[in-house]
Order: C-alpha cells, then sequence, then structure tokens
C-alpha cells in the first residue's frame, strides 16, 4: 500500500461517511471527538518536532490523524442527512406559496415538464414575506409545444402548492424522498404552469459561466438542433455529448436498460476519458519544451473545467476530469503515477466537495466499473506484442473491447442489481456494439462542432454520419432488448453485495500470488457464505393475503390464498405497469397470478396479461381451487380465500346491507363525500365491521369532500385513504 496514500486515505473516509449517515449520534458528539483527536494530534506534533527525532511518525500521531478524518466526515454525514434547517420550508408544508429564489443547476426536461432544484430566498404566504435559507425541489407542468425559460442562475419567484417528497410509491422502488435528502432537500413544490413563473432579478451566475460556460452549451444544443434532423437520434446524441437524456421516449430508455446499456445515455467517465485522449494526441507538440508542457496541461484542465460544467458537473464526470488531471498531472511534473491511487483521489476530492456522494449509485457504478477495469482486465488478457500483423491487431482490438465489458460487468452489475433489481443476462454482448457506435458517434460529433463555427457544409459531413452511428446505436440497443431472458429480476441486499465484493478482492489477490489453492478455497468459502445467507440468514418474506400496488392514478390488487394469487386490474396495461407489478409479486414472495380480474381495467389489457384466467367485466364468476370470485352488481366484485374475503365497491350507492356485502376487507371508491354518501357509508360499516377499510379518492372529488372524508376517517378506527405512495399491506 505503499504507492497508494490516497486509497488509505479513501478508505478512512468511506468510514467516516458511512458511521454518520447509520450510526445513531448525535453531531455534536461527532464534532467533539473531531475536536478533541484534532488536539491530540496537534499535541502529538509538536512532540514528535522537539522530541522525537525519527523517520516515522510516533504511533499516536498516525492514531489521533486518522481519528480526526474519521470523525470529521461522520459529523459532515451525519448534518447533510439529518440536519434541516429550523426556519426552513417544512413550516409552508401544504399550503399554496410564492417562492423566490435562485435555480441551482440545470433543468431536467420532460415530456410532462420540467423539474429544477431551487435556492430559496423568501416565502409569499397570505400577505406576508418571510426570508429564509432552504432548498426547494419544482415541478413545472408544462406541453412539449411550450418553451421553458429557466436556466440554471436564473432568478425567479414560483408559484404552487408546497409538499413533502414522496416515498417510493411502492416497495423496493425507487424512493424520490430518500434521493432528495442526499441534495438536503425536503419539499417540492408543483407549479401548474409557465404563466406561474416570472423572473426577477439578475442572472446568479459568475463570469466564467455566464461567459464561457453557457454560449458553448448554447452553441452546442443549437448545432445539434441545426445538422442532426428531430427525432430519437437527435436526442441520443445530445445524450451521449452533454448528457441530455430526459427527452428520450419511455420505450428507447427502457430498451437501453434492459440491455445493460443505458450508461451511454448518461456523460461519464468513458465521454470524458474519449475527450482526454483526444485534448492530449492534439496537444503533444507543444509538450516539447517545459514551458510547452506547463501551457498544455494549463489549456488541458481549462477545457475539461469546461466541459464538466457544461454537461452539469454530474460525480462520474468529476471523477473522470479529476482522475485525468491527476495522470496528465504527473506526466507534466515529471512524477510516476498510479492509476488506483488517482481513482482514489478523485474521489476524495468529490466527497469533500460532497460527503453525501458516496450513497449515489452513479458514484459507486462508475468507480465499480473503472476499479474493475484496471484490475481484472489485465487478469483477462496480456499486452499485446510488438511487430503483429494487421489481423492480429484488430482481432485483439476486439478481444481487448470485449475484456473490458466484461471486467466492467463483474464490477457494476451487483451496484445496478442492489438499486434497480435488475440483472442484463446480455450485457456483455450488447455493450460492444453499442459502445462501439455510440464512442463513434462522439467522436463524430466533437469536430463537427469544431467545422461548424467555420464551414456547416463541411461540419454536415460528420453530422450524416453522426446520424448513421446514433441509428446503428438505436438499433442494437432495440435488437437486443427483444432478445428472450434479456434481463431478469433479482434485487441482492446490501450485505450480499458486500460478500460478493469480498469474494472477489480475495480471489484476485491471490490471482496476482498465484496461489491458486488459496483461490480455490476462498471461492467456495465465499459461495457457502452467500448460499447460507440467501437461505438461512435473510429473512424470506411471508406472502400476505393482500397487497394494493400503486401505478400512478391507477390501482391494481394482489389477493392470495397462499398457494394462489389473483391479480385484480393492471394499470394501462404498458409493459412498465405489468413490469412493476412482477416486482412486487417477488417482494412479497407471492405466486404468479393464476387469474386476471376486470375492476377498472379495460377487457383489452387484461386479456394481454400472462395468466391461466382472465375474467373480463360480462364474467358473472369464476371458481379456482382456493379462491372464488363473483359480481354481485354492477362495479362491485367480491373474492374469497380459505382465511379472507374481499370486497371492492365503486360508489357508496352500490353499498347494501345484504350478506354478499360483507368482507374482512373493503375497497371503497368515492366520488362524492356530501351527508348522503357518509350516512350511506356509516349505515354500511355498522352492518359490515370490516376488519381493513380503504376509501379510494376518486380524481374529480372535491377538496372540501376530501376534507370531510379525512375527518370521517379521523374518527372511525380501521378505516383509512388510499395514499398513492403508501401501499396497504393485509398480513
Amino acid at each position: 500500500m505503499a504507492p497508494y496514500p490516497a486509497v488509505r486515505l479513501l478508505i478512512i473516509v468511506i468510514l467516516g461517511i458511512l458511521g454518520g449517515v447509520n450510526f445513531p449520534f448525535s453531531l455534536k458528539g461527532w464534532l467533539l471527538c473531531s475536536a478533541l483527536s484534532l488536539a491530540v494530534l496537534l499535541g502529538s506534533l509538536l512532540y514528535e518536532t522537539f522530541k522525537h527525532k525519527g523517520a516515522t511518525p510516533v504511533f499516536l500521531s498516525a492514531l489521533s490523524y486518522t481519528l480526526f478524518v474519521f470523525f470529521s466526515f461522520a459529523a459532515c454525514g451525519t448534518f447533510q442527512i439529518n440536519c434541516l434547517p429550523s426556519n426552513g420550508l417544512l413550516q409552508f408544508n401544504g399550503k399554496t406559496v410564492l417562492l423566490y429564489g435562485c435555480v441551482d443547476g440545470r433543468p431536467e426536461l420532460s415530456e410532462k415538464g420540467a423539474g429544477w432544484l431551487m435556492d430559496v430566498e423568501e416565502v409569499f404566504e397570505n400577505g406576508r414575506k418571510v426570508k429564509i435559507h432552504d432548498r426547494a425541489k419544482v415541478f413545472l407542468r408544462t406541453s412539449g409545444s411550450l418553451p421553458i425559460e429557466v436556466n440554471k442562475g436564473d432568478m425567479v419567484r414560483v408559484k404552487g402548492k408546497l409538499d413533502l417528497i414522496p416515498e417510493a410509491a411502492n416497495r423496493g422502488e425507487y424512493n424520490p424522498r430518500s434521493a432528495a435528502r442526499l441534495k438536503q432537500v425536503a419539499v417540492q413544490l408543483y407549479c401548474a404552469g409557465p404563466w406561474l413563473v416570472q423572473h426577477e432579478g439578475e442572472s446568479r451566475l459568475n463570469a466564467f459561466e455566464h461567459y464561457i460556460v453557457l454560449p458553448v452549451y448554447n452553441y452546442m444544443m443549437k448545432s445539434l438542433e441545426k445538422l442532426i434532423p428531430a427525432g430519437q437520434e437527435q436526442r441520443l446524441a445530445a445524450g451521449v455529448l452533454i448528457g441530455e437524456k430526459e427527452s428520450m421516449s419511455e420505450e428507447v430508455f427502457e430498451s437501453f436498460k434492459l440491455t445493460g446499456t443505458a450508461h451511454i445515455l448518461a456523460v461519464s467517465g468513458l465521454n470524458v476519458g474519449l475527450l482526454a485522449f483526444a485534448i492530449h494526441i492534439c496537444l503533444q507538440r507543444l509538450k516539447v519544451t517545459a514551458t510547452g508542457r506547463w501551457a498544455a496541461f494549463a489549456l488541458f484542465a481549462f477545457i475539461l473545467l469546461v466541459y464538466c460544467y457544461v454537461t452539469g458537473n454530474s460525480a462520474s464526470v468529476q471523477r473522470a476530469a479529476f482522475m485525468s488531471l491527476v495522470l496528465v498531472g504527473g506526466e507534466t511534473f515529471g512524477r510516476k503515477t498510479y492509476p488506483i491511487n488517482s481513482l482514489a483521489f478523485a474521489d476524495f476530492l468529490i466527497l469533500l466537495l460532497n460527503p453525501l456522494d458516496l450513497l449515489n449509485p452513479g458514484f459507486l457504478m462508475t468507480n465499480g466499473a473503472v476499479l474493475a477495469i484496471l484490475v481484472i482486465y489485465p487478469r483477462f488478457i496480456s499486452p499485446q506484442r510488438k511487430g503483429c500483423g494487421f489481423f492480429k491487431s484488430a482481432g485483439y482490438v476486439l478481444l481487448s473491447s470485449f475484456m473490458v465489458t466484461i471486467a466492467a460487468i463483474i464490477g457494476v452489475s451487483p451496484v445496478i442489481a442492489c438499486y434497480f433489481g435488475t440483472f442484463s443476462l446480455i450485457s456483455f454482448l450488447a455493450n460492444i456494439p453499442v459502445v462501439l457506435f455510440s464512442n463513434l458517434l462522439m467522436y463524430d460529433l466533437v469536430p463537427m462542432l469544431i467545422l461548424n463555427l467555420v464551414s456547416p457544409y463541411a461540419a454536415s459531413f460528420f453530422a450524416s454520419s453522426s446520424f448513421f452511428f446514433a441509428v446503428l446505436t438505436l438499433k442494437s440497443a432495440r435488437f437486443f432488448s427483444t432478445l428472450p431472458f434479456a434481463s431478469i429480476s433479482f434485487k441482492p441486499d446490501a450485505t450480499e453485495v458486500w460478500l460478493y465484493y469480498a469474494i472477489l478482492g480475495a480471489i484476485l489477490i491471490f490471482s496476482y500470488r498465484k496461489a491458486w489453492g488459496k483461490l480455490a478455497v476462498s471461492f467456495l468459502f465465499g459461495m457457502n457464505l452467500l448460499f447460507w445467507y440467501s437461505f438461512i440468514i435473510y429473512p424470506h418474506p411471508v406472502a400476505p393475503d393482500m397487497v394494493t400496488v400503486n401505478l400512478g392514478k391507477n390501482l391494481a390488487i394482489l389477493f392470495s390464498s397462499g398457494s394462489e394469487t389473483v391479480l385484480i386490474d393492471a394499470g394501462r396495461g404498458e409493459p412498465h405497469d405489468q413490469k412493476r407489478i412482477e416486482q412486487q409479486l417477488d417482494e412479497y414472495g407471492l405466486a404468479a397470478p393464476k387469474a386476471v380480474v376486470q375492476f377498472y381495467t379495460p377487457d383489452s389489457l387484461i386479456q394481454k396479461v400472462p395468466a391461466r384466467f382472465h375474467m373480463q367485466q360480462d364474467s358473472t364468476k369464476l371458481s379456482l381451487p382456493s379462491m372464488f370470485i363473483i359480481r354481485p352488481g354492477d362495479r362491485v366484485l367480491k373474492l374469497w380465500s380459505r382465511k379472507r374475503s374481499l370486497l371492492m365497491v365503486s360508489g357508496t350507492s352500490r353499498l347494501k346491507e345484504a350478506e354478499l356485502y360483507k368482507a374482512d376487507i373493503a375497497l371503497l371508491w368515492i366520488y362524492r363525500f356530501a351527508d348522503k354518501q357518509q350516512q350511506q357509508l356509516q349505515s354500511w360499516l355498522n352492518y359490515v365491521h370490516p376488519k381493513y377499510c380503504i376509501l379510494i379518492p376518486g380524481s374529480f372529488l372535491s377538496h372540501s369532500h376530501l376534507a370531510a372524508m379525512q375527518r370521517f376517517v379521523a374518527i372511525h378506527p380501521g378505516l383509512e385513504i388510499r395514499c398513492k405512495t403508501r401501499q396497504v399491506v393485509v398480513p
């Protein structure tokens, strides 16, 4: 570890951040420990200066230094993840307010609108103005035809309703609240349209961003719009070049996700590495003198800095840029550099700027991929010998590309599976053509942008080539995504991921030492640990009797008898909805649906859901070995299993005081909740006394009726109102 001081420092930093985030220790406690360790460090350094004349530091100095770094980063992690402003935006939760502040970062565009983070300085509510310093997430609803004139650094006033950022809609899905906490944001504001956004005040961009970064970004976007035909090819080029991937269609994005190639849609270390390599080659002529080397390094750093700002300064871009600067800087200083140490130093700088980047999936995935390429790839293939022929050289290049892909997949697949619950079985094949064509696309886009400054006609040739490679990239992704078993659902927990990397590390260490016996023993021992943890220590889910699956405005219900499962409704019938339902079946340990029952979803969509039986709207009964289903009336559904009964009714007017309308679990859709509806519901409750009763507000339920429903639920135990971000689970 002597040549890797940054690695040793990074390990301490990572342990400190994890300790601060996960251990229930107060911020004052971490700060006190940090101050004490600093005092001991200073004292030991004084002793070392005046008394101890050895070449190595005394043990107390090394220990106190390690503890100081650990406690300092633990304090930073605790502060950022747990501490919110005492006089912040949470006090306005649930209210319609007018926010004034600065747009932080580039707005993310989509088909539904635009979203951005905002540093809020003032809040206007009911005629009063409150000065605060907090952050909010803003979503502006707009159609695709309306331009969104909001940029980074703009001072704007935005009016809308302020709410807490929602949690995951279903178990195991993306959690917006946790992701927002990593950015120190707790609330979001929904803005109904562009007419509620007003620019006021001068932009807060500094001179570098205003006069260099913004013009470069605008030039890139206008060049892409002018030279490449509108469509998915243009959007792909924007994603590869500057990270503008939000406007891509969901179908195209899903094809890249299924094939494990979605990383090319975001600017990552690969893009920065390609750009750095091209710049490095172009500046070779300047490096013949000492002055030229320094000038080349300064120009190299400036171009990378501009590109980082243009692409949004993501963690992967920063890591690649820092690593490139360390490697080129070592060459400029005449010092030998170690890639792993450079990677660790780049990570240290990123975590120094924002410790919570450690918990960002993008940070973990890029580091896993790069570290695997640096460590695993040399074990797969030896350096090419000189004097090889053309065909051998071409074969070596293809084999190298394949092995780099395999190494990256080995390094990053557990993180992808842990965060996203999928593992691509064909990613090692799909990455070869997709990455190749996207790299060629990137190499065509750079000269296109440069030539467009002087000759749009000359740039059009590279634009045509870019369009061609964009088409090949999209077709490759679509082809591999249509293959059977392109990906499988698999979601290991954090312990299994750590065990995987521990086994991989042991195998690499023993392979470098050529200790094949120890390698075999460590591999078998690790496999046993994973096996016994997965089947004995790790608790397998106990299948509940009923689970609701939130699909946006729509709702699907999984009803289980233990041996059989019935799916009621399927959302909009889109592949994304079906995939979410399948994920919930795996999360709760439920069997695949034996029958699909229609309640709101049209029959045409019900038929597309894979199942043995399909109970459509005109079907009145369905009998299964452990379950029985009937329709007592229009928009009424009753299910029996050996343990439970479920009743679903649309509207309180359909409720009846009859035996068929009794059930343990009841789901009631409410469209009005005036006195008449309250009396109907109260009378039915007095007759049935269900154990669980969930009221589902209709889309057009007025605010006054919703408030009346909330008051009704508050005085009736056992009732609850359906929330789009909370599942109902009946054990």
